[in-house]
C-alpha cells in the first residue's frame, strides 16, 4: 500500500528532526570533550610544573646528586599532605624513569616508565603530554616534565586523570539518554503530525475536489490555500475543471444539435418520399386515367427534385461546418459581388416582379467570392420570396468599426423577435415561409450563417424601420480599402 503524503512528511520530519538532534549532540559533546581535555591538560601540566619544582628545590637545599629512597619518602610525605588538593594522580620518576613515588598507592613505585612517549621526551628534558583510552571507556590525560638540578635531569614529574568522554557518558547515562532520547521523538511525532496535519490540508481538499470531480461533480472547484506550490496546483486544478466543464457542455449541445438534425433531416425526408411512394403505388395499382397519371409523375418528379436539392443542400452545408483547411480567399468588393449574385438570379426576380436597389459602398474584404456570392444569392432569394410583386430589395453597403457591412432590406411582411433569433438554425422556417411548396427546406439561411462565420463575421435579422426585414453581414475590412 503507497504511504500517504501525511505518513512521508511525518517520516521524513522525524528523520531529520532525529538526525539534526544526533548531530547537534555529537558536535556539543564533542566540544564539551575537547573543553574538558584543555583544561585538564592545563591542571596536570601545573600540577606537574609545582612538583618539579618542590623536587628540584629540595635536592638544591640537601644538596644530593639525585633522588634517593630518602629524599623519595620526604617528598611523598609532602604530596600526601597535599593531597587533599590535589585531584590527579602524582608519580615522582628517577632519571631512569622508574617510579619512586606513586600517590596512587606502593603498587606503582618501582614501575619503568621509559619506554612510554611522554616520559621519553621529558628524559629529554621536553615537556610531553598523551592522552590514551583507558579499558573501561574514559579518557586518560598524561603530563611529563623534567626535573631539572642545575644543567642535569635528575628525574621526571608525571602527572595523570581521567576526563569527560563521550563513550563515558553513553556508558553510564545510557538510561537517562534513552528515556531522552524517547521523549524527544514522542514531542517530534507530536509536532510532526500536526505540522504534517497543517501542510497537507490543502492537499487533501485538492484530492477530494479531484476525486468529486472524477465522480461527476463538475462544478466543484478549490480556493487556492497553503504553500504557493499548492496555490499554483490548485490554479491549475480550477482552470482544468474550467475547460473540462465547458468542453462538456459543447459536447453536450453538439449532441443535441446533432440528435435535432438527425431528427429534422428524417422530418424532412419523410414528407416528398411519402408523396412519391404514394404516387408510384397508385400508378403500380393500373387503371389509372392518363391526365392522373401524368399528375402522379409530376408529384414523383417534384419531389425527386426536391429531395435532391435537400441532398444539395446539406453536402453544402457539411463542407462548410466542416471544412479544416484555408480558404481560398483573395480581395473581395462586396457591391460588385452582390451584383453578380443579382445577374444569377434575375430570370427569378423577374418572374416574381422584384426589382433590386443599391445604395452605398463599403470597403474590401478578404474572403471566398464564390462563397460569399452564394450568401448574396440565399439572402436575395429569400427577400424577393417575401416581397410582394413590384416591390423593391435594397442592398446596402457601409462601413462601420473596422468592418465592412452588408444588407439586405425586404419589403414583406416583417420578422418577428422570435423568428429572428432562431431564422439561421438548421430546418427552421419563419412564418410566412413555413409551407414547403414556397419555401425550402430551411437550410438556405444556415448557409449562410455557416459562409458567415467560416470568414470571421457576424451576421443577423432584424424587423427593419419601414416594415419588412432586414438581414445584416458584418466582415473585417482590409484597412486599404
Amino acid at each position: 500500500m503507497r504511504a500517504s503524503i501525511r505518513t512521508r512528511l511525518l517520516i521524513a520530519f522525524l528523520a531529520v528532526a532525529l538526525g539534526a538532534a544526533a548531530a547537534l549532540s555529537a558536535f556539543f559533546l564533542t566540544e564539551l570533550e575537547d573543553y574538558g581535555l584543555r583544561k585538564l591538560e592545563e591542571r596536570l601540566h601545573n600540577e606537574s610544573l609545582i612538583v618539579s619544582a618542590m623536587v628540584a628545590g629540595q635536592l638544591r637545599a640537601t644538596g644530593a646528586d639525585g633522588l634517593s629512597s630518602r629524599s623519595a619518602t620526604t617528598i611523598a610525605e609532602e604530596l600526601a599532605a597535599a593531597g587533599d588538593h590535589i585531584a590527579s594522580r602524582i608519580r615522582v620518576l628517577d632519571a631512569d624513569g622508574t617510579a619512586l613515588i606513586d600517590s596512587a598507592g606502593g603498587d606503582g613505585v618501582g614501575v619503568g616508565y621509559a619506554e612510554t612517549p611522554e616520559i621519553a621526551r621529558a628524559l629529554r628534558g621536553e615537556h610531553g603530554a598523551a592522552t590514551r583510552i583507558s579499558e573501561d571507556g574514559r579518557v586518560m590525560l598524561y603530563i611529563a616534565n623534567p626535573i631539572v638540578v642545575g644543567d642535569r635531569i635528575a628525574g621526571v614529574s608525571y602527572t595523570s586523570a581521567t576526563t569527560f568522554s563521550v563513550r563515558t557518558l553513553l556508558r553510564d547515562y545510557r538510561t537517562r539518554l534513552l528515556a531522552a532520547l524517547g521523549l524527544f521523538a514522542l514531542a517530534t511525532l507530536v509536532l510532526t503530525e500536526l505540522l504534517a496535519r497543517w501542510f497537507s490540508a490543502p492537499l487533501r481538499t485538492l484530492a477530494r475536489s479531484a476525486i468529486a470531480f472524477a465522480s461527476g461533480d463538475h462544478s466543484v472547484r478549490v480556493r487556492p490555500r497553503g504553500s504557493s506550490e499548492v496555490q499554483s496546483v490548485a490554479d491549475a486544478f480550477n482552470a482544468m475543471a474550467d475547460e473540462v466543464q465547458t468542453a462538456l457542455a459543447e459536447l453536450k449541445d453538439e449532441e443535441t444539435r446533432k440528435s435535432r438534425f438527425v431528427s429534422d433531416v428524417s422530418h424532412e425526408l419523410r414528407t416528398p418520399l411519402t408523396a412519391i411512394r404514394g404516387a408510384a403505388e397508385t400508378l403500380l395499382d393500373g387503371d389509372v386515367p392518363e391526365e392522373d397519371a401524368r399528375q402522379f409523375l409530376s408529384t414523383i418528379v417534384r419531389e425527386s427534385e426536391r429531395l435532391g436539392r435537400l441532398a444539395n443542400d446539406l453536402l453544402t452545408l457539411q463542407r462548410i461546418e466542416g471544412a479544416t483547411g484555408e480558404l481560398p480567399i483573395s480581395r473581395v468588393d462586396l457591391v460588385e459581388t452582390a451584383r453578380f449574385a443579382v445577374e444569377g438570379l434575375a430570370p427569378l426576380l423577374d418572374s416574381r416582379g422584384v426589382d433590386v436597389a443599391f445604395e452605398g459602398s463599403a470597403p474590401l474584404v478578404l474572403g471566398d467570392r464564390d462563397r460569399l456570392q452564394q450568401v448574396f444569392a440565399n439572402l436575395l432569394d429569400n427577400a424577393s420570396r417575401m416581397t410582394p410583386e413590384g416591390g423593391t430589395v435594397t442592398l446596402g453597403f457601409s462601413a462601420e468599426d473596422g468592418t465592412s457591412v452588408a444588407s439586405v432590406t425586404d419589403q414583406g411582411p416583417g420578422i418577428s423577435e422570435e423568428d429572428a433569433a432562431r431564422v439561421f438554425d438548421r430546418f427552421y422556417r419563419a412564418q410566412p415561409s413555413r409551407d414547403r411548396t414556397t419555401g425550402g427546406a430551411g437550410l438556405g439561411l444556415a448557409i449562410v450563417a455557416a459562409i458567415v462565420k467560416s470568414h470571421g463575421g457576424t451576421i443577423t435579422a432584424a424587423p427593419a424601420a419601414g416594415g419588412g426585414s432586414v438581414f445584416t453581414l458584418r466582415l473585417p475590412a482590409l484597412s486599404d480599402g
